[in-house]
């Protein structure tokens, strides 16, 4: 249960992420990239390995907008 309402939010916060981006809305585009980037950390406090459920092209772009590179 706690996996799937991770990757659920972990899928919200990608499709989020771009739509922001598509739009040109930096501030949403940063709120979404600090939610995905706080999930997959919660993800991997737990023991859980999130790698496969991030589109690399995400969490590169979640990385720039956080300022986290």
């Amino acid at each position: 249960m706690f996996e799937t309402a991770l990757r659920e939010g972990v899928e919200r916060a990608q499709e989020g992420l771009w739509r922001a981006r598509r739009e040109g809305l930096s501030h949403e585009e940063q709120a979404h990239a600090a939610r995905l980037l706080d999930l997959v950390d919660r993800a991997r406090v737990n023991g859980l390995d999130p790698t496969g459920w991030v589109d690399p092209d995400v969490m590169a772009a979640a990385r720039a907008a956080a300022g986290d590179t």
